[in-house]
């Protein structure tokens, strides 16, 4: 028989960590939303810009209060990152130790990294501490090794495209809606089962073209060559018909922080 004060402690942690993963599932749609926002006024020629998750998390600071809400998102993008080394070490989602479970956790944490990075851009914004030093690029040319750095990095590469596949199968699927509380409203989960499709579809998409270019960095040995959301939304728009398409990927990228942000009412822990 368990001892009632490690049970009232393991409640405890459990609601920390509750808490904690709500607040960074928050923190991440709210990112992604104002990037597809932002893209999305972009291609309807009302305003906007082509960014990604950093240029909107500067975004926040022009909005009134915006450095007292971007110490609030950065303290949400924190917890996402913790949230997601806690999913890929503890396995709290039960992926296991099949080849599928192992890339996902893989996954998870290699996606707990760049949020660590996005984090502390959003932390630098809010003390004004001057840009510069911790970002990808910087981070990817003090690994890029001649031998173990490139085999790191292009490892990455392969486990982000790995998720990639994984995350456009969850959308066309609709496995995501497993992880959703059983006492849901109808409406609810029209709302989540629809943005959550399309959301992952077009993450998938997302992440194969920035897995492709760490791979690419790997091999050619430059830090430069590796994508963020940003030049994915300006290779759209630079093709035939790149207005429409760049406003379908905004559309897909506000789905899935519309998803996120309902995660942190509807998502079953």
């Amino acid at each position: 028989m368990s001892h009632p004060g490690l049970q009232r402690a393991g409640r405890r942690a459990a609601s920390v960590i509750d808490a904690v993963s709500r607040l960074g599932f928050g923190a991440k749609g709210i990112v992604t939303l104002l990037v597809g926002v932002l893209a999305l006024r972009y291609a309807l020629r009302k305003g906007g810009e082509i960014t990604g998750q950093e240029g909107a998390v500067e975004s926040v600071l022009k909005e009134p209060f915006g450095r007292w809400l971007l110490a609030v998102l950065a303290a949400g993008l924190v917890a996402y990152a913790i949230w997601m080394f806690v999913a890929a070490v503890l396995d709290p989602e039960r992926k296991g130790k099949s080849f599928q479970g192992i890339a996902e956790r893989l996954g998870f944490f290699v996606t707990g990294i760049g949020y660590t990075l996005l984090a502390f851009a959003a932390v630098k914004l809010v003390f004004g501490w001057k840009s510069g030093g911790l970002d990808l690029q910087h981070l990817l040319a003090s690994v890029l090794t001649p031998h173990v750095g490139r085999v790191l990095v292009g490892l990455a590469g392969l486990i982000v495209m790995t998720a990639g596949v994984f995350q456009l199968r969850l959308g066309i699927t609709g496995r995501f809606r497993q992880l959703l509380r059983s006492d849901i409203s109808g409406l609810a989960r029209v709302v989540t089962a629809v943005s959550g499709t399309v959301g992952y579809v077009t993450l998938g998409i997302f992440s194969l073209i920035i897995g492709w270019s760490l791979v690419e960095v790997a091999v050619e040995y430059d830090p430069s060559e590796v994508r963020e959301w940003s030049d994915a939304l300006w290779l759209l728009s630079s093709v035939s018909h790149g207005r429409m398409l760049l406003a379908t990927a905004a559309l897909g990228l506000i789905c899935y922080g519309l998803y996120f942000v309902l995660h942190v009412r509807y998502r079953r822990l």
